[in-house]
């Protein structure tokens, strides 16, 4: 398959591909050409001159919205069924993919490394407010009369997709009998695959009929966007000409990551000609700044601002105006002006913030080949003004044991996400 048919296929990956976690490594002397991505300092203290990860693929979702049935990891997925969970509750989802496309580390020596690679990624985060919801409805009328006297109902979605080109630098700053710290940096350079953003606020209803029941919409304001790319997707011509265009109208962006490593000396006698006690320790503390940064869309030709529902909105009204035929985003903008009275347009550039977060990794050495591994990751990111969006990281905590040689690993993690 072409580089190029990937990089399209990633921009909705997300949605329908199931993979392996492969952050149960964190803390590993030996895949600094993954760990770099947790911790840019992880590239230094490994026993081997380089390490190249040729493909890898990590996804993460979670939502409290379906639940999924007759589902395991050895079972065909084909046969599992799922629910929309009904009930009176605010309503969540995430997913996070990572491609890893030869991520590289190069060790110059001892004490200093570099890393560099091609990265995928895509992210969506989605947050409701409470309401209730059963599978069964099938007109606005239903939906209303399920949530009569809900106040300010709210829908919020980000999705950002961007292919990057990392490099990194790591070096050790101190060096003792008690201890080591190593310090690194990675500097990303990406380009915008795909961005996209809703937000629904201020949703009030009031009841004006009871036989039959009927509706009608006080107040409601939505706000929609996304890239630019998507609009000169033609059927009408060939993929060739299509990924030419689709990739023309990208725009750039940028990020860093900053960590630092505290590696506390085993106080045993070592052989100072055996490189593996060089890179042994009791424990192993890192800390790190990870996705400072953007990625940066121009705004499709329908992206839209919406305000001052009209008087006349009913259920009956949005029952006719939002049915099945909306084939477009042209068609769903047309369609909102018959329910708005200010419609506008979003134009120039939006930025989907990264998912900046702090991480604190420990490490710990517990006899021969067996280690266990703390990982705590905290959203630092703030909800940016305007247009401009963010995305959120799934990670919570992950305890892992291992046990691992340079031949060989097993892993047993054990995750606590959004």
């Amino acid at each position: 398959m072409k580089l190029v048919t990937i990089i399209l296929l990633f921009a909705w990956l997300p949605f329908f591909v199931q993979a392996q976690n492969y952050t149960a490594t964190n803390g590993s002397s030996y895949i600094g050409s993954l760990n770099v991505h947790n911790n840019p300092s992880a590239i230094v203290n490994s026993p081997f001159k380089w390490d190249l990860t040729l493909f890898g693929l990590q996804d993460k979702h979670t939502t409290n919205t379906i639940k999924v049935f007759n589902y395991s990891l050895l079972s065909n997925p084909a046969k599992s069924q799922y629910l929309i969970s009904g009930g009176q509750f605010s309503r969540h989802a995430d997913l996070n993919v990572n491609l890893n496309l030869f991520n590289t580390r190069i060790g110059f020596n001892k004490r200093s490394g570099i890393a560099f690679g091609t990265n995928l990624r895509s992210y969506v985060t989605l947050a409701s407010g409470p309401y209730n919801y059963l599978d069964s409805i099938s007109k606005f009328g239903h939906f209303f009369g399920l949530n009569e006297g809900a106040q300010n109902m709210k829908v919020n979605m980000a999705s950002s997709s961007w292919a990057e080109f990392y490099a990194t630098y790591g070096q050790t700053i101190i060096d003792n009998e008690y201890g080591r710290l190593n310090a690194g940096i990675t500097l990303k350079l990406n380009k915008g695959l795909s961005g996209a953003f809703a937000h629904l606020a201020n949703g009030n209803f009031i009841r004006t009929g009871s036989s039959p029941a009927s509706y009608r919409v006080t107040d409601a304001s939505l706000d929609f966007g996304y890239s630019s790319n998507f609009d000169e997707w033609d059927s009408l011509k060939n993929f060739q000409q299509n990924s030419r265009n689709f990739f023309s109208l990208t725009e750039a962006g940028g990020s860093i990551d900053l960590g630092v490593e505290w590696l506390v000396k085993l106080q045993s006698v070592k052989n100072i000609f055996d490189d593996d006690d060089y890179f042994d320790y009791n424990w192993k503390i890192g800390l790190s700044v990870l996705d400072i940064g953007y990625g940066q869309y121009a705004f499709g030709r329908y992206s839209t601002r919406a305000r001052n529902i009209n008087s006349n909105v009913t259920d009956v009204l949005m029952d006719q105006v939002l049915d099945s035929t909306i084939s477009s985003v042209g068609v769903f903008r047309d369609s909102l002006s018959k329910l708005f009275g200010d419609m506008g347009r979003y134009i120039g550039k939006f930025r989907v913030t990264h998912p900046t977060r702090l991480v604190l990794n420990v490490d710990k050495f517990i006899t021969d080949a067996f280690f266990v591994n703390a990982d705590i990751s905290v959203n630092v990111s703030s909800l940016s003004s305007g247009p401009n969006k963010r995305v959120n990281d799934m990670n919570v905590v992950t305890v892992t044991p291992r046990w691992e040689t340079r031949k060989k690993g097993f892993y047993l993690p054990v995750y606590f996400n959004t």
